[in-house]
């Protein structure tokens, strides 16, 4: 019997001590580890107070340190921690709310939790404000001319407001916002419903409800009417008489060459796309520009944009008057000057051929006597040279010549041979001296004589 026991012992000694090498085998393979778990933690609140609304954004997540075997690590979810702050407590103003953390596994230890509070900024609810809905028109500018907006308006035309008793009271206005670009004609529109201060600055967090019903938008409407014509018209403008002989009209300016008038619809309509001058400009015996301010000739009740409504509105005419051109071709006699002393000149050609161009007038009183043709001899030696000749008005021409245009002459060179002069040498001329009978049948001789007559030498060329 004591065998046994002694046995029994001993087995029972084996197994503590399997034991104890099994735990110790298995903590160090299993070891615990701390730290703070990946994911944050969201936070639940309990009890969170109907008549307060919280004004802030009070902290939703929390980080979390625990301590658990490695083994624990590797299955742990967010799931398998609760995270809760009562609002059971709350009072106006801002409250210091607690966070509790709890953990479904057994084997974690939560050490710490950061924060370990959250910060709420509570105020009584309040829903007791009631404001009309304003209609706000933006884009008003891109409105089409003659366009107007009639009665826009809103339904719901009022709403009541409700949230925290501060942003509810600031509240100063509720709008719905419309645009009116590119828009002529009556329009609908499901419109965002907008709480704004007396700055005019958004108000948020409060909402808006109608006869018990929560509404954040309103459905706007808005007529657009047409209530005058606007057209864009051009300027004709017209003259009168004839200009003085040889000139004519060469153009008609008006400025503005364009206007906008606006008038009742049916008016503009039967207008056309041409606007007359109450009277033309005279432009008779003209011989330089007319320029004249003459008003328009626009249907009653028509008025252009831009203009006063009382006086009439003019625009500027300018009237070119240029002179018909002509043109004459005359022949001038070609002279030499400059030619140095003691030399001649003999010209292949005595005159040039001349084309002038300009005003008819002038053109039809030229006198060939105020234009001149010569070569310009000067420093020039014996030798045949060509020169290009020289053709230009005299200096006491009139000054309503100058309006003529020399444009070309032929030819437009000629050969000018340079020489000194030859000496003179005598040469005989017989000459006959009758002697007559004073009676007939004398018959009648002719004795020759012979004089001596110097030969013709030409003089040096003007210079």
């Amino acid at each position: 019997m004591r065998q046994v026991r002694t046995n029994i012992g001993t087995a029972l000694l084996a197994l503590v001590l399997a034991v104890v090498v099994w735990v110790n085998a298995t903590y160090q393979s299993d070891r615990p580890q701390t730290d703070y778990f990946s994911q944050p933690i969201p936070v639940t609140v309990l009890n969170a107070p109907a008549d307060y609304v919280v004004t802030n954004e009070p902290v939703s997540e929390i980080q979390v340190e625990i301590k658990a075997f490695t083994s624990t690590w590797s299955t742990l979810t967010v799931k398998d921690f609760v995270a809760t702050a009562d609002w059971s407590s709350l009072q106006p103003g801002m409250n210091e709310v607690p966070v509790s953390i709890s953990c479904s596994s057994r084997t974690v230890t939560i050490l710490d939790h950061q924060p370990q509070t959250i910060y709420v900024q509570a105020e009584p609810w309040s829903d007791g404000k009631q404001l009309d809905v304003s209609v706000e028109l933006d884009d008003q500018d891109d409105l089409p001319l003659g366009y107007d907006v009639i009665d826009p308006h809103a339904e719901p035309a009022f709403v009541t407001i409700a949230g925290a008793i501060s942003a509810v009271d600031s509240v100063a206005k509720v709008e719905a916002r419309v645009s009116l670009k590119d828009q002529t004609s009556t329009f609908e529109r499901s419109v965002a419903l907008v709480a704004l201060d007396a700055e005019g600055s958004p108000v948020e967090s409060v909402q808006f409800s109608h006869q018990g019903a929560s509404v954040s938008t309103a459905q706007v409407s808005v007529e657009i009417r047409k209530s005058q014509n606007y057209r864009e018209v051009a300027v004709r403008a017209r003259t009168s008489g004839q200009p003085a002989k040889s000139y004519f009209v060469s153009s008609v300016d008006v400025e503005p060459q364009t206007v906008t008038v606006f008038g009742i619809p049916e008016v503009i309509d039967t207008m056309g796309g041409l606007v007359d001058l109450q009277s033309e400009v005279d432009v008779s015996d003209a011989t330089r520009m007319v320029a004249d301010r003459i008003a328009l000739d626009l249907p009653e009740g028509v008025q252009v944009l831009g203009g006063s409504e009382d006086e009439a509105f003019t625009v500027l005419v300018t009237v070119e008057i240029d002179a018909v051109t002509g043109y004459t071709t005359v022949e001038l006699t070609l002279t030499s000057r400059a030619l140095d002393d003691g030399l001649v000149a003999r010209l292949s050609v005595p005159e040039v051929e001349v084309i002038l161009t300009g005003p008819a007038a002038t053109v039809e009183e030229l006198q060939i006597g105020f234009l001149e043709a010569y070569v310009d001899l000067g420093g020039l030696g014996v030798g045949t040279h060509q020169i290009k000749p020289i053709v230009r008005f005299v200096d006491t021409a009139p000054e309503a010549l100058q309006e003529l245009e020399i444009n070309d002459w032929s030819p437009k060179s000629i050969e000018v041979s340079i020489a000194e002069p030859t000496t003179p040498t005598p040469t005989l001329t017989p000459t006959y001296t009758p002697t007559i009978a004073p009676t007939l049948p004398l018959t009648v001789t002719a004795t020759p004589t012979m004089t001596l007559i110097p030969e013709f030498t030409p003089t040096p060329a003007e210079s």
